[in-house]
């Protein structure tokens, strides 16, 4: 179904216009755009004339350092310029700032030919450096740091063994089996006022806790001005293992018995449970543990038990716990063929000191 003829050309003159405006409008958005990009040229035209401050950062070497001499307190490895000039020569810098060739420092310059020393570089040497690959226009207002200063050192140094300055610990069911640090020694360079006062080349302080596995870590070592150790940093590694309980049989061994005494305990071996790491299991075997009854402590035990108790537990081995703990024994006198021959029968009073132990 079709509109009337005349709502349709109503339609038409409508968009039509919409359309005029719009093109109208852009038109003139267009004009004002133009004019404002203009105009804001024109001011930063005119605002890049006027004097400004801005900071500009310089990189710094110390070059000509002979063969075996360490820098062992380097200069700062840039320098931050506070400059005034033009805006338009500020942008320029700004632009190159990745490209300024570096203030470059003659080691022989300052070299005052001892073994060990403190040089103080002036401020001037710096900014004469700097305003060198500046435009005469530039003035320097400030440099920062404001202070520039190097240690040296030509070969007084001593080995000293690294001492690792921290805490290390592990989860519950883990433990710590042992710490290798590498290189366990470092040379270092310093003036002898403060080499004699040293023992060790100490780490900074750095606490390892939580551990549930075997971990390396690099940590640097105290320093302090005038001095530099070679490496700056060690590798510490802690070796971190897992406890498993495991369990042995074990015999009760009789010692400094007489010859016709025999020791029979019930039973006659025992069940040891022990916690050890898991990497030193099988290094443990049931003749690791010793467990021993002294023919005194039989024969003077007033009990109808003997109580056991372990002699030697092997390293590494915790937590160790014997069942039973307390066993029942039996010292049985035992006459060799000789002596039944050459001797009489033991009296009744001899045969008393044979003791016997049962179970109650």
């Amino acid at each position: 179904m079709q509109l009337p003829r005349q709502i349709r050309t109503g339609k038409r003159r409508a968009v039509w216009g919409l359309t005029s405006l719009l093109r109208e409008k852009g038109r003139d958005m267009l004009l004002f755009a133009f004019f404002f990009v203009v105009s804001l040229g024109f001011w930063l035209l005119q605002k890049l004339n006027d004097t400004f401050e801005a900071d500009i950062r310089v990189p710094l070497e110390l070059v000509g350092v002979p063969d075996g001499t360490i820098i062992t307190s380097p200069l700062p490895s840039e320098v931050s310029v506070t400059v005034r000039d033009r805006g338009t020569n500020l942008f320029h810098y700004m632009q190159r700032s990745k490209s300024l060739t570096p203030i470059r420092l003659d080691f022989s310059v300052y070299d005052n030919g001892s073994a060990a020393g403190k040089i103080t570089v002036s401020p001037a040497d710096i900014q004469r450096a700097f305003q060198q690959q500046m435009l005469s226009s530039t003035q320097v207002q400030q440099l920062r740091p404001s202070k520039f200063e190097f240690h040296y050192n030509r070969g007084v140094c001593r080995r000293l063994p690294v001492k690792y300055t921290g805490s290390i610990s592990t989860v519950r069911q883990n433990y710590l089996q042992k710490v290798t640090i590498n290189p366990d020694s470092v040379m270092v360079y310093a003036p002898s006022t403060i080499l004699d006062t040293m023992r060790y080349a100490y780490t900074v302080r750095h606490d390892i806790t939580g551990l549930t596995k075997t971990g390396t870590y690099n940590i640097p070592l105290v320093s302090v001005v005038g001095m530099k150790s070679i490496p700056e940093a060690i590798q510490l590694t802690a070796h971190v293992d897992y406890y498993t309980e495991q369990t042995v049989s074990v015999p009760v061994v009789g010692l400094n018995f007489p010859a016709d005494i025999r020791l029979k305990t019930f039973p006659a071996k025992v069940t040891i449970k022990y916690r050890v790491g898991a990497s030193d299991a099988a290094k443990i075997k049931p003749d690791s543990f010793a467990l021993v009854a002294t023919y005194e402590e039989l024969y003077n035990n007033d009990r109808q038990k003997f109580t056991l108790q372990l002699k030697s537990i092997p390293h590494g081995v915790s937590n160790v716990r014997i069942y039973p703990r307390e066993i029942d024994y039996l010292l049985e006198y035992m006459p060799s063929a000789e002596t039944t021959e050459d001797k009489e029968e033991p009296s009744l009073g001899d045969r008393q000191k044979s003791k016997r132990r049962k179970a109650s």
